[in-house]
């Protein structure tokens, strides 16, 4: 089940961004009178509405181009690479959202059984994963499953928190959220307030 649906999960961080596009950046003027107002516009969160989803995106993450099946990705436009090796590949801290319905498989999937056949999924695709964290919540109403994992691809080491949601009709939301494993702590925080966020 899961194997045709593992594309999207971590492929981030073994192919990059798709297309490698160019983070728009905004000019900011310096002007006396609208200086504040573009500060105001950079600190401010940003509310997006999909189909099927909400989410809130933290000051200074913008929407970029996504892969087929992907309903959103984010990633963090402010963000400084040092890793040359990341710079390469075009990588940046992200998150990628997409949704699973239930309903063309075989069998009926708890929410666990869904994350456990991606886990095994992930050992199959990522030599040497390793999975450090696992918990069951609620968001929003909805039940969600929360794993870390980390892995080094490329010579690159990152960290992925994979969350899980329950939705109506059968759907399984698929949050996943990628770092360099060196920047995980200034993002974790973070990457659970956006997955806290989502509502369907």
């Amino acid at each position: 089940m899961a194997a045709a649906f593992i594309a999207g999960y971590l492929i981030y961080v073994i192919g990059g961004m798709p297309s490698q596009p160019a983070v728009e950046e905004t000019a900011v003027s310096l002007s006396p009178e609208n200086s504040g107002q573009e500060k105001k516009q950079t600190d401010k969160e940003t509310l997006l509405v999909k189909d099927g989803f909400t989410v809130i995106l933290p000051p200074g993450w913008q929407e970029t181009p996504n892969f087929p099946e992907v309903l959103l990705m984010a990633v963090d436009a402010g963000e400084e690479i040092v890793n040359e090796k990341a710079r390469e590949i075009g990588f940046r801290t992200n998150f990628s959202i997409k949704g699973d319905d239930l309903k063309k498989y075989d069998k009926e999937y708890s929410i666990e059984e869904y994350a456990s056949s991606i886990k095994t999924a992930l050992i199959q695709a990522i030599s040497g994963i390793e999975f450090t964290y696992e918990d069951q919540g609620i968001i929003n109403n909805n039940n969600a499953f929360f794993i870390e994992c980390q892995s080094t691809q490329e010579e690159i080491d990152f960290k992925t928190l994979l969350v899980f949601i329950e939705g109506n009709d059968d759907i399984i939301w698929a949050l996943s959220f990628n770092a360099l494993q060196n920047s995980w702590s200034a993002y974790q925080d973070s990457f659970y307030q956006i997955a806290e966020s989502f509502k369907n």
